[in-house]
């Protein structure tokens, strides 16, 4: 099984704009206006590289990153200028994987692989707050609820955090070991080993589960109305329906998925090289001229 080494990916909600990563640290910004011909918008670099970037819910043309030496930045990306950094926050002790939005654009989290956590006040700069999430527990996916930050490991427990408070009371959400997690606007999602997909509401009730894969899933993505787009082995990309259906299974050229990001009508994957793959959400289809 192959690693891509183009991991980090962030999808615009508006699809107009993705950013991939690259081995050398640096971030591509990418216009995805026209999906069949996207085009270089634009690269982005801090620290020792970026190793995460999310778009803000709330402004359009805000990007947070974090990067392998712990430090964060805030990026405004117009599309009709060049990048602008606008704002930098101090390094973690240890190398960030996660970062985030909280409180609906106010601050932002930056989060390491075992669950140490800042939050930052984006626009003052100060910190909000620190904490270790899952006391060395790997983490597998992290995200935001309201005003608290959302830890889930890859034993299968997922714990909240608001910041000023100490962490919450620690969440059973399943009693496999994930091996993927996603995220919507109305669902929470972890998959297991089998390619088995647990989903929860927002406050982790269960809502139903399915299958996603006949393998480890390496990546996960979300549609708000539930459908899901897994990647497996080098190269299988499928869409599953809210009642577990197959909507389609594709096979792109380019293998190593590691991230799938989906927005609007378009699925955005990394892959081996730095130019992004764009699939069709309805039905799979590449987009972006490679034959399945």
């Amino acid at each position: 099984m192959k690693t891509s080494p183009y991991g980090a990916i962030a999808f615009r909600p508006d699809a107009r704009r993705l950013t991939v990563s690259a081995p050398n640290g640096e971030l591509t910004l990418w216009d995805t206006s026209d999906p069949a011909r996207p085009q270089p918008a634009g690269r982005l670099r801090t620290g020792r590289g970026i190793v995460a970037a999310e778009w803000s819910p709330s402004a359009t043309d805000l990007l947070a990153t974090v990067s392998n030496d712990g430090s964060g930045a805030l990026w405004r990306l117009r599309d009709d200028s060049a990048p602008e950094g606008v704002a930098r926050w101090a390094a973690l002790p240890d190398r960030p994987r996660h970062v985030g939005w909280v409180a609906g654009g106010s601050w932002v989290f930056s989060m390491t692989g075992t669950g140490r956590t800042s939050v930052w006040d984006v626009g003052s700069g100060a910190c909000v707050g620190r904490a270790d999430l899952t006391g060395g527990r790997p983490v597998v996916g992290a995200h935001y609820r309201g005003s608290e930050v959302v830890a889930v490991t890859d034993t299968g427990w997922a714990r909240l955090w608001r910041p000023g408070r100490r962490p919450g009371e620690w969440v059973r959400l399943t009693d496999r070991t994930v091996s993927a997690c996603t995220w919507s606007s109305t669902v929470l999602v972890v998959a297991g080993l089998d390619g088995q997909a647990a989903c929860f509401d927002a406050e982790f009730r269960p809502v139903h589960t399915l299958r996603v894969a006949r393998e480890r899933p390496r990546a996960l993505a979300c549609a708000d109305d539930g459908r899901l787009v897994a990647s497996s082995g080098d190269n299988q990309v499928v869409a599953v329906g809210r009642d577990g259906s197959v909507q389609w299974e594709t096979y792109p050229r380019v293998p190593g998925a590691q991230a799938i990001r989906i927005a609007g009508d378009l699925v955005a994957r990394s892959g081996g090289r730095p130019r992004p793959t764009l699939l069709a959400l309805a039905t799979g289809a590449d987009l972006t001229g490679e034959p399945s």
